[in-house]
């Protein structure tokens, strides 16, 4: 079974829920997809939450193994606008990004391959960390079009990306605001390494952001010119 959470404290309820009713019907193996997240070296909420659902895994006595992705190189096409060329970030650290292709592809063979060889295991996914500057450089590189960069307050994370109508809701949003100040005041600075077990799962090497920006050059550049 794949575990996927939904942006919203509701994750909770809904995953003891899924877990419980997976013990109950046999379930042999969990597959969870968490945060780039150490055990004790995470202070924002969602990071805790999906912490508390591992431990609820391992307490059910089923095989588990969890996946721990760094920021997805897909919001620059989604969740996270890049609007007439204008990238917007809230921390002027490096982060670590990761593309979902390579977490995806790890999902289906930790499936495939079963509990016998993945039980236990975490796996981390944070291929090439950038700052705000060289995500533009990148992104300008590989498209052909130039990218600017503007970095914000942590706090204005709810006015910019978890608006109304937006994905997000509030609760599940304070998350964003906490996991960019701790990671602007340096007590996250992890976030911003390579840690990437892609190779290890895969035996190929992850994309980094100017592989990924030229598989999606086409959504970038209708995105850039909205």
């Amino acid at each position: 079974m794949f575990l996927l959470t939904a942006y919203t404290v509701d994750m909770l309820v809904q995953s003891k829920t899924l877990i419980d009713a997976a013990r109950r019907n046999g379930v042999k193996h969990i597959v969870h997809l968490g945060t780039f997240s150490r055990e004790h070296d995470s202070y924002t909420s969602v990071f805790v939450w999906h912490q508390m659902i591992e431990a609820y895994i391992r307490d059910s006595g089923i095989a588990s193994t969890n996946l721990h992705p760094n920021i997805f190189m897909q919001n620059f096409v989604s969740s996270w606008p890049v609007k007439g060329g204008l990238y917007t970030t809230f921390t002027s650290k490096p982060v670590g990004f990761t593309a979902l292709e390579d977490v995806a592809e790890s999902a289906a063979v930790i499936l495939m391959e079963g509990p016998e060889k993945h039980n236990g295991k975490d796996y981390w996914f944070s291929a090439d960390p950038l700052n705000s500057q060289q995500v533009v450089e990148t992104l300008s590189a590989a498209t052909g079009i130039k990218f600017t960069a503007s970095v914000l307050d942590p706090k204005s994370f709810l006015n910019e990306i978890a608006h109304a109508g937006s994905a997000f809701e509030p609760t599940y949003a304070k998350g964003g605001i906490e996991l960019f100040l701790e990671v602007e005041e340096g007590r996250m600075a992890y976030v911003g390494t390579v840690v990437d077990d892609t190779k290890k799962i895969l035996g190929r090497e992850p994309l980094l952001l100017r592989d990924w920006a030229k598989l999606h050059t086409d959504e970038l550049l209708e995105i850039a010119r909205s």
